[in-house]
C-alpha cells in the first residue's frame, strides 16, 4: 500500500473529510488531495512533505513514524551534494554601490551644529566690535511750536425777508355768467372753468395774477376782499392790487 493510500485510509478510520482535515492541520484541501494520490510535488521538497504527515499523523491519531517510513520508501532524501551544487548554480547579484545618504545627512546636520556653536560663543564678540564701530547718535530734542488761540468768528446773521405778500382774488358770477381764466406771472394756470350765476373762485396766490374774462358784465372782481372794477378782458393784478391791462 503506498503513502498516499495509508493516509486516506487514517483520515477515513479517524470518520474526517478533506475539509475537516484541513481546518484542522491548516494543510489546504488541494494539497491534502494530491498527498492521498501519492503527488507530494506541491509539498516544496521532502523536509515540508515529512511535516505535513506529522500534522495529519497527529490529527487522525495515527503512528507518524510508521507514514514517515512508508514515505522515506518511495522518496528518498535528496543528496546535499547535488543542493548545493544547485545553490552554486545561483550567481549572487551584484547591485551597484549606492552612496550612504544617512552618512551625508548626519554629516551634514554635524557641520551646520557646529556652526552654530561657533557662532554662539563669538556673538557677544561681534556685538561689542559692531557696537564699537557704530556712529553715535546725537539726541534731537525737537522744537516746540508756539500755540496759537483759535478764534472763533460767529457766521453773519442772514437778514430775515419779509413775508411774501399773498393775493387773495376772488371772482363771482351774475346773470348768464362768464368763462373765467387764472394764471400765474409765468403763464401757470391756477383756474379756468364757467363762473354761472351767483357762483365763485377764490384764488390765493403771492404773486401776480393773470386774468382772462370771457365778458365784463357778467363778472364782479373783488382784490384782496375789496370790490374791484373791471375796465379790462385781460389783465393783470400785482401783489399790490392794482390792475394792468395785459396785452
Amino acid at each position: 500500500m503506498s503513502i498516499g493510500s495509508e493516509l486516506t485510509a487514517a483520515r477515513e478510520r479517524a470518520g474526517m473529510t478533506i475539509e475537516q482535515l484541513s481546518a484542522a492541520t491548516r494543510i489546504r484541501s488541494g494539497l491534502l488531495t494530491a498527498m492521498e494520490a501519492d503527488d507530494f510535488s506541491r509539498c516544496g521538497g521532502n523536509f515540508y512533505a515529512r511535516g505535513h504527515i506529522r500534522s495529519i499523523a497527529r490529527v487522525v491519531k495515527a503512528d507518524p513514524d510508521a507514514l514517515l517510513a512508508k514515505y522515506d520508501e518511495t522518496h528518498p532524501a535528496v543528496d546535499t551534494g547535488r543542493r548545493e551544487e544547485r545553490l552554486n548554480q545561483k550567481s549572487p547579484a551584484l547591485h551597484p554601490a549606492r552612496p550612504r545618504w544617512t552618512l551625508v545627512v548626519g554629516a551634514i546636520l554635524v557641520c551646520l551644529m557646529g556652526w552654530g556653536m561657533i557662532r554662539l560663543f563669538t556673538l557677544p564678540s561681534d556685538i561689542e566690535a559692531n557696537a564699537s564701530k557704530s556712529t553715535p547718535t546725537v539726541a534731537v530734542t525737537p522744537s516746540i511750536k508756539p500755540t496759537v488761540a483759535k478764534t472763533t468768528t460767529k457766521p453773519p446773521v442772514k437778514p430775515v425777508k419779509p413775508a411774501a405778500t399773498k393775493l387773495k382774488v376772488t371772482l363771482t358770477g351774475s346773470k348768464d355768467g362768464a368763462y373765467v381764466t387764472l394764471r400765474d406771472y409765468h403763464g401757470l394756470k391756477l383756474f379756468q372753468g364757467l363762473l354761472g350765476p351767483g357762483s365763485s373762485q377764490t384764488v390765493i396766490y403771492p404773486g401776480s395774477i393773470r386774468v382772462t374774462l370771457g365778458s365784463l358784465t357778467n363778472i364782479t372782481l373783488k382784490i384782496n376782499d375789496k370790490p374791484a372794477t373791471l375796465k379790462f378782458k385781460r389783465f393783470l393784478i400785482t401783489p399790490t392790487g392794482t390792475i394792468q391791462k395785459s396785452k
